[in-house]
């Protein structure tokens, strides 16, 4: 049975590519809770969400799966994202790293852009990263 991969804060945008990535290198997406610890969590940084804000998200990822691989989903160029997000994920992740796929040292904290969920290198490092 595949692992579950938590799409805690989903959006269109990464909906689709994100299910068929985690579905190609053998995880399962689940919306919502997973059934039990999952493989890792996704939350998606648009600016609205049913599921919340994301400072809100992330503070409920860090109470309910602290120890549980991040994954954040931008549209920002990793630049922007940095700039945008870092405050948010360093005042609720202090001390963690925030990196990208294409980087050699692996981070705490994995931001993916749209074009990362088209890459085998992506693949490769989700399936490290995700435990």
């Amino acid at each position: 049975m595949p692992r579950e991969v938590v799409l805690a804060r989903p959006h269109p945008f990464i909906r689709k590519p994100m299910t068929e990535l985690l579905t190609k290198i053998g995880f399962a997406p689940v919306a919502g809770k997973s059934s039990g610890r999952p493989a890792g969590v996704i939350v998606s940084s648009s600016v609205t969400s049913e599921a919340g804000s994301f400072e809100d998200v992330l503070k409920l990822v860090k109470n309910t799966w602290d120890d549980v691989p991040l994954v954040v989903a931008t549209l920002l160029k990793p630049d922007m994202a940095i700039k945008s997000l870092g405050k948010d994920l360093a005042e609720v992740f202090p001390g963690k790293r925030v990196g990208f796929p294409s980087e050699s040292r692996a981070p705490d904290i994995l931001l993916v852009g749209l074009d990362d969920l088209r890459s085998p290198q992506t693949e490769r490092v989700f399936q490290a990263f995700f435990r």
